[in-house]
């Protein structure tokens, strides 16, 4: 009996269609965010070390370099939340009575969400 002939598959797959960008696109986006977390558990360290190793590390924060990650990491942030607020009504079907809950509506709340929380965040730390 002849066995099957093997699929092959490109290296670039996912750049055939848009939704597997998208997909590859919110998988990279986890390795900046794990990078981010730990320059903020640095941050956290240099605080508790005191203003000296502080001072240091804030102006490697501003470096060029660092802000052009940050602006990167919002930007993936930013498409993993987006994904994750459309993702919300197959993974949760909300139902009231024997009708389910439109889409539009869960994600509008969503980002209704959101935004409340970046004004609260933002309200903390500006005033």
């Amino acid at each position: 009996m002849a066995r099957p002939y093997p699929r092959t598959v490109s290296n670039t797959w996912w750049l055939k269609r848009w939704p597997y960008r998208i997909f590859m696109l919110r998988e990279l986006s986890a390795v900046f965010v794990a990078a981010y977390v730990v320059l903020l558990l640095v941050l956290v360290t240099k605080v508790h070390d005191g203003a000296a190793a502080f001072e240091g590390y804030l102006d490697f924060l501003q470096s060029p370099l660092l802000i052009a990650f940050h602006v990167v990491a919002l930007l993936f942030v930013i498409l993993h939340a987006v994904t994750w607020f459309q993702a919300v009504p197959k993974g949760l079907p909300l139902r009231r009575g024997e009708e389910r809950l439109p889409p539009a509506l869960m994600i509008g709340a969503s980002y209704v969400g959101w935004l409340a929380v970046s004004v609260v965040v933002a309200a903390i730390f500006l005033l």
